[in-house]
């Protein structure tokens, strides 16, 4: 029993070890996202900002076909089959990534969209790195590459370039693809060993292909906005919209914290049997998440209209946005990690189902709010939609595992 207790203690310390690295990780890489879309801002203005979030999000959008599930695949896989399919991961993304901007380009007419579409590539496989540093537990390495050293060198590229290109798009394109291409570089060097010979297996990437349309309807929701309001409104609306999405995201940061070290040990309690574990360590998450979520709201409403001035005075008209958005989430992160429950269980489907469901709901409700109400349509839209998917996603953990979090649902 002595022996139990000290293991327990043992796994429970290193869990709280790799969620405080997780947390500041992830704390600097937004503070220095929200610093670079400060400088952005204050440079370049509102509409080239709204531009470049434009075409960032059509590669976002784009990127989730390219990473194919690989990164939470190679999260579920590694406790089991170590390095095995990590090289396979990462060839397979070059050529979808490869093929997704060909045919891109044929379709897409956007300057500086297009200009972009490479990125498809450079984010994507920095996020099936991501995915083996969280299966390795090597959060911190990670993070000091994309929470620092990536995003200072966007920074600072950013504002070099502007004082040799003047307000041009020009600048913020080049200031980024040389981050990411820098991020990567330094990822490869310390996970060179990891890379083998390319084994395929078809259950890998049948299990990766059922990731992909849960990712794609879950980003597409959450960007599918910034891209209708590009389309029916215009790109300052846009810049606009994207800095009451950076600050909402603000409370969204602490769940994918959590997320980034709970997803490997849910797939280690659940490879392990120890289900009783996995429900008790989502229970005792979920109730801290949900307190955080609820104290950072109320901060929130009482200092929105300061925070937006930060980025200039026409960014304030974007604080009934910012809390609409901030509601979202504060629901997103109170039931806890529903969906990564599921994936890291063997039952990505439902995320597929709710999350097609919200993004259906999410595209009618813009496509009707947008012109009537702007930048306010739109969050309200996605707030909805975000609710719904979230609530879903917590009734069917509830009723898989058989929990409940809190004393009255």
């Amino acid at each position: 029993m002595k022996r139990i207790f000290e293991k327990n203690r043992v796994n429970s310390g290193d869990f709280r070890s790799k969620l405080i690295e997780s947390f500041f990780g992830k704390a600097s890489f937004v503070i220095f996202t929200m610093v670079f879309s400060l400088v952005c801002t204050r440079l370049y203005g509102a509409e080239l900002f709204g531009q470049y979030t434009y075409a960032f999000s059509i590669v976002t959008l784009l990127m989730i076909f390219a990473k194919a599930g690989f990164d939470n695949s190679l999260v579920y896989y590694i406790p089991k089959t170590k390095q095995k399919f990590i090289s396979l991961s990462f060839v397979l993304n070059a050529s979808i990534s490869l093929v997704l901007v060909i045919v891109s380009l044929f379709f897409i007419t956007d300057d500086f969209v297009r200009i972009m579409l490479p990125l498809i590539w450079l984010v994507s496989m920095e996020q099936i790195f991501f995915g083996i540093y969280r299966a390795s537990g090597n959060i911190k390495k990670y993070f000091f590459i994309n929470g620092f050293v990536s995003v200072l060198v966007r920074i600072i590229l950013i504002i070099f370039l502007y004082y040799i290109f003047g307000k041009s798009f020009i600048g913020i394109v080049i200031g980024v693809y040389v981050s990411f291409i820098l991020s990567n570089v330094l990822y490869f060097v310390q996970n060179k060993t990891y890379f083998k010979k390319i084994e395929f297996d078809k259950k890998y990437l049948l299990y990766s292909a059922s990731l992909v349309l849960a990712a794609v309807m879950g980003v597409a929701m959450d960007k599918i906005d910034i891209i209708m309001l590009g389309n029916m409104t215009n790109m300052k609306n846009v810049g606009i919209y994207q800095i009451a999405i950076q600050v909402a995201n603000l409370l969204f940061m602490i769940l994918v914290v959590f997320d980034t070290v709970f997803g490997p040990q849910i797939s280690k309690l659940y490879h392990s049997k120890k289900i009783e574990e996995l429900r008790i360590l989502y229970i005792k998450s979920t109730r801290v998440l949900g307190l955080i979520a609820l104290v950072f709201i109320v901060i929130l409403t009482l200092t929105s209209t300061m925070v937006l001035q930060l980025f200039g005075q026409e960014f304030v008209e974007a604080k009934t946005a910012l809390l609409l958005r901030s509601i979202g989430q504060f629901v997103n992160v109170a039931v806890g990690s529903v969906w990564l429950m599921l994936a890291m269980t063997g039952k990505p489907r439902f995320h597929i189902y709710a999350n097609l469901f919200a993004f259906t709901l999410n595209i009618s409700m813009n496509y009707i709010l947008i012109p009537l109400y702007g930048v306010n349509g739109a969050a309200f839209a996605t707030m909805t939609s975000m609710i719904v998917v979230n609530i879903l996603g917590y009734i069917m953990v509830c009723n898989i595992f058989k929990l409940k979090v809190y004393k009255f649902f």
